[in-house]
């Protein structure tokens, strides 16, 4: 399917006045998160609050840690809905198709047929409906929509809390800590501006640090602990100069896998699979220090150049990435090492 044109709509701004009369479905990514679900839940609680009616939904699957905090405070939702009920779609955490999972074919036959055929004096991408993204991805050719995509944000919760925090009551400010903290794997990245954001909304919460770092902990179940157990077996270590490389593959769970390479001494970790489709998927972590002090983006400095000579699906921004597409793990993984390697060695 083509990139959709960019728009406009919202601008810099969020307009209460935008979602009024609208049929609203909250979209989280495939393989749902707490940030992609604590940032639908903040906005569903905002258009709550302006007597807007939304439904959360989710594609098909949603991580246990997120089913668990789903179930502990009462947030609803619905697995892949009929999307003909709906005329206005806002996704969170994601802004491109391969993200919708199972929706996706539903969701391009929709566009593509204009089957909703409401509110067409709205200007937007679509006749008939609208829709827009909230999201902390680099905005790629093949993105969905730039409003609103912002790169410098470490979690799209604080992206949210950026343009309607304002707005936000004692719950809003709550989910918008945990989205925070599980997105930057608990505090493994950060930013001046990232860490000014979760304190103010840890004190709009009223709950304390500890509580707060509590309820975000992640207890992997067997499963994803006996896949890092495989993958640390497998794990190849490099060093180029004074940065440290890991390289590793496994089938699943190659972000969490990633993410936990850094907190055993990783400056950058690559974890590769191949999927039940064959395609080969390709997660990336860097560590915040060592991006600071090389000005290293894995987007920009590893997995764009990955995918001009692949081809393939990226997304991700400076300091988690992903890649997919068809090649061999071996060949990907060789050529994700000479990018670095090509990098490190030209500082």
């Amino acid at each position: 399917m083509k990139t959709i044109k960019k728009n406009n709509y919202f601008k810099k701004k969020v307009d209460i006045k935008t979602f009024f009369e609208k049929k609203i479905l909250l979209v989280c990514h495939e393989n749902t998160d707490l940030d992609s679900f604590c940032s639908a839940a903040i906005f569903k609680e905002f258009l709550s609050n302006n007597k807007i009616n939304s439904t959360i939904c989710v594609p098909s699957h949603i991580n246990e840690q997120t089913t668990n905090f789903a179930k502990e405070y009462n947030i609803d939702f619905v697995v892949n809905p009929e999307l003909e009920k709906f005329n206005f779609f806002i996704l969170f955490d994601f802004n491109d198709f391969e993200q919708f999972g199972k929706m996706r074919l539903k969701f391009e036959e929709l566009l593509k047929n204009k089957k909703l055929g409401f509110n067409k004096n709205v200007k937007n991408n679509f006749e008939g409906i609208s829709l827009f993204v909230f999201d902390h991805h680099v905005v790629e050719e093949s993105s969905i929509s730039k409003y609103f995509s912002d790169a410098t944000k470490l979690s799209t919760t604080e992206l949210l809390f950026e343009l309607i925090g304002k707005d936000f009551n004692e719950k809003m400010f709550f989910y918008a800590c945990i989205g925070m903290i599980e997105d930057t794997g608990r505090f493994l990245v950060g930013s001046t501006n990232f860490f000014n954001a979760f304190s103010k909304c840890l004190e709009g919460s009223k709950k304390s640090y500890a509580n707060i770092f509590k309820i975000a902990k992640h207890d992997p179940p067997e499963c994803e602990k006996i896949a890092f157990l495989k993958a640390l077996k497998r794990a190849e270590i490099i060093k180029i100069k004074n940065t440290i490389i890991v390289l590793s593959n496994i089938s699943f769970y190659q972000g969490a896998v990633a993410t936990k390479l850094l907190e055993f001494g990783a400056d950058v970790s690559i974890v590769c699979g191949i999927e039940k489709n064959g395609i080969t998927n390709l997660s990336a972590r860097a560590e915040t220090f060592f991006k600071e002090k090389n000005n290293f983006n894995l987007m920009n400095h590893l997995i764009i150049p990955l995918q001009k000579k692949f081809g393939g699906e990226a997304g991700g921004h400076s300091g988690a990435a992903q890649w997919k597409g068809f090649k061999s793990k071996k060949i990907v993984l060789k050529e994700s090492l000479k990018i670095l390697n090509d990098f490190i060695n030209k500082k």
